[in-house]
Order: C-alpha cells, then structure tokens, then sequence
C-alpha cells in the first residue's frame, strides 16, 4: 500500500509596496494627463490688429452708345450744342492818371429875390481853385440850394478839403449874398486807371473756359434735361473788347463754345466702377468699403455722327483690412510666438499695428486650436 501525502503549497501574494507603486504610477500619469489638459484648454491668444483705410485708384475707359454694347459699355447720347456766352473781368495792374475833382456844394441866396445860374457857372475857392456848376440851378430868396460841381482844370489840385466859393460872374455886390460852400472835400483830381496785360487776357482766359461750362450745364439743368453729362468742346472761339496795354477799368470776353455732351446713367457707371473695384482688389486680405469721392469722368473720344464716345474714369475708393480675410484665420498663428506673429500681420496691407497677448502669461507660443485664438479688428481714421 502507498501512502500519498498530499503537500499544499500557500499561494504567492504580492507584497504591499508593489500596489503603491501601481498607484502611485497611475496617480502621476493622471495629474500629468490633467496637466496636459489644462495646458492646452487654458492657453489662449489674443491678437488686435489696428488697420486704416486706405485709398485706392481705379482707372476705367467707357464706351457710351446707344445700346450700351460692348465690354464696359453704357446706354446713353452724344450731342453737339453751340453755346454763346460773355463774362467781364478787371484787370490787376493800373496806374495813375490825372481825373476831374467833383463833389457837391450848398449854394446860399440872402437877398430877396431868388438867383437862376447857368450850367458851367464859376465857383471860385477862397484859395483860387476854379470849378464850375455840372447843371443849371435856381436859388431862391433868403434859401439855398445843393448843386454838384467839378474841377475847372483835370488834376490833384481839385482835390480840396471843405472851403467857401465866390461866384465870380455875378457883380460884387451881388457876390457878398450870393456864394457857395462845401461840406465834404472835393475827390477824383487823381484816380487809379486799369491797364490790360496779357496775363490778364491770358488768366481771364482760362477762367472763361471754365465758367462758359458751368454755364452751359446750368443752362441744361433749367430746361430739365436729365441724366449725368461728361462734357468736352468740340471748338471754341474767344475775343476781348480790349488789348492789352489799353486803360479799362473793366474788360469782356465773348466766346462762341462747340460742346460735346454725353449723356449717361449714373447707376450704371458706378456698377461699372464697383465691378472693377472688386476684382482689384486682394481678396485675401482686404475689402472694399465705398467711394472715397466723386469719379472723375472725361470725354476721350467722340462721334457725333455714330452717337458713340468713350469715358475715361478716374475714381478713388476706400479699402481697408478684412476682419473675416483668408490671411487672418487661425492656422496661420498656430504654434508661433509673438514677434513671428506681429511681423506676419505688419507686413499685411493697411496694418498700422499689431498687439499679441498670451495667457497664462508663462505661455510663450499660440495654441494650435482655432477656438484658443481670437483676432480682433480695430479700424482708425
């Protein structure tokens, strides 16, 4: 008989600091886990970018014709109006010259019967200066009356401060309550004459062709004819009333003026410059905002005959960073520090500025999360 003896062996239990390590390990892991996500999820950039608006030329030529067809073409006229008109100048040199002393007296009768004086009558002042009586006047008895009068001889010597005047042609007697006085000084003796030059014919010049056409458009404007209007003068012909080196205080020209008028819709036009603004522009980083002013808009060529002309169109229209612009999304900071970032948005068109700001503030590059970055837009006149 065999005897078996059964041996039970205990089974192998690991120690205890083997499960603290375990723990320990995972518990590290977790807070570097916990660490990592909150690192990401708590960086964050803040970008203002300051931008200013800017001007930008467009340059267009129009074809104008009745139907409006072609590449960049409007409906529209052309006409030819011959158109007169006069406008007076001054001349801005002068020189002097010797006038006729004139001015007005108050002319005394004390005796008792009135006193009838011719036109031309002598007046003569108490320090002998002649003048004589403009028109004829009757004085009455113990009354008096105003009477103008003028220098005998041309020249400065008229010009005399008040004084009282004998009539020399009445007898002595009569002279004694017969005379005149004057209240105001006597003017004129010595006057300032214009001379034409020809840089006043030639400045009066170029300020009729200019008013000639305003005329003309308000001319237009009255009789109700509608539309916008270019203008260009098909010809053109302008004469003075005086030459140059003549005295005149006062000079004309009259002029016969040609012009071409054509005539378009402004709607139409601006479509036309709002097209062309949009596609040159750069989509990916600016916009445009509106017309920095009027076009100017001039006649390049004409045919009245054919109705047709062609526009040339000059217009400045504002443009200005993109908020939303392909060059501004998030990817493009991704991971970048601030100097990479501020010298990316300075070299950006219509940048003035740039500030960059990470949090927290021990964070030295932009997170990689489009929702962690925020780019913010300010405009400046």
């Amino acid at each position: 008989m065999i005897t078996h003896r059964l041996s039970t062996q205990p089974s192998f239990e690991p120690p205890v600091r083997f499960y603290k390590i375990i723990a320990l390990s995972f518990l590290v892991i977790t807070v570097a886990l916990l660490g990592v996500v909150i690192f990401i999820t708590s960086k964050k950039a803040d970008i203002t970018i300051v931008t200013k608006e800017d001007s930008k030329p467009i340059n267009l030529n129009v074809t104008v014709n009745s139907k409006g067809a072609g590449v960049q073409a409007l409906p529209g006229a052309v006409s030819s109006t011959v158109f007169s008109w006069s406008e007076k100048y001054q001349p801005t040199g002068a020189r002097k010259i010797n006038g006729q002393s004139k001015g007005q007296v108050i002319i005394y009768n004390t005796g008792s019967s009135e006193q009838p004086l011719v036109k031309t009558t002598r007046l003569l002042s108490k320090d002998g200066i002649l003048f004589r009586l403009s028109e004829g006047v009757v004085v009455p008895a113990n009354g008096q009356a105003t009477a103008m009068v003028y220098a005998d001889q041309p020249g400065v010597a008229g010009d005399i401060a008040p004084t009282t005047f004998t009539i020399p042609g009445l007898l002595p007697p009569k002279q004694k309550i017969v005379y005149a006085e004057s209240k105001q000084p006597m003017t004129g003796g010595l006057r300032m004459a214009g001379i034409l030059s020809d840089d006043d014919l030639k400045s009066a010049g170029e300020d009729y062709r200019q008013k000639v056409q305003a005329a003309f458009l308000a001319k237009r404007k009255s009789s109700g004819v509608g539309g916008e209007i270019a203008l260009a003068v098909a010809s053109q012909s302008i004469q003075a009333d005086h030459k140059a080196g003549e005295e005149a205080d006062v000079f004309t020209l009259s002029g016969i003026t040609t012009f071409v008028a054509v005539t378009y819709n402004f709607a139409d036009l601006a479509a036309l410059i709002n097209q062309e603004a949009a596609t040159s522009i750069d989509m990916t980083v600016e916009k445009f905002l509106s017309a920095a002013e009027p076009p100017n808009v001039s006649v390049a060529h004409f045919d009245v005959a054919s109705g047709a002309a062609e526009l040339t169109v000059r217009q400045n229209v504002v443009v200005v960073l993109d908020a939303n612009a392909p060059k501004l999304s998030p990817e493009h900071f991704f991971g970048k520090k601030k100097d990479e970032i501020r010298r990316y948005i300075l070299g950006l068109s219509h940048v003035a500025g740039a500030e960059v700001k990470f949090s927290p503030s021990w964070v030295f590059s932009a997170p990689s999360v489009s929702e962690r970055i925020h780019v913010v837009v300010k405009n400046v006149e």
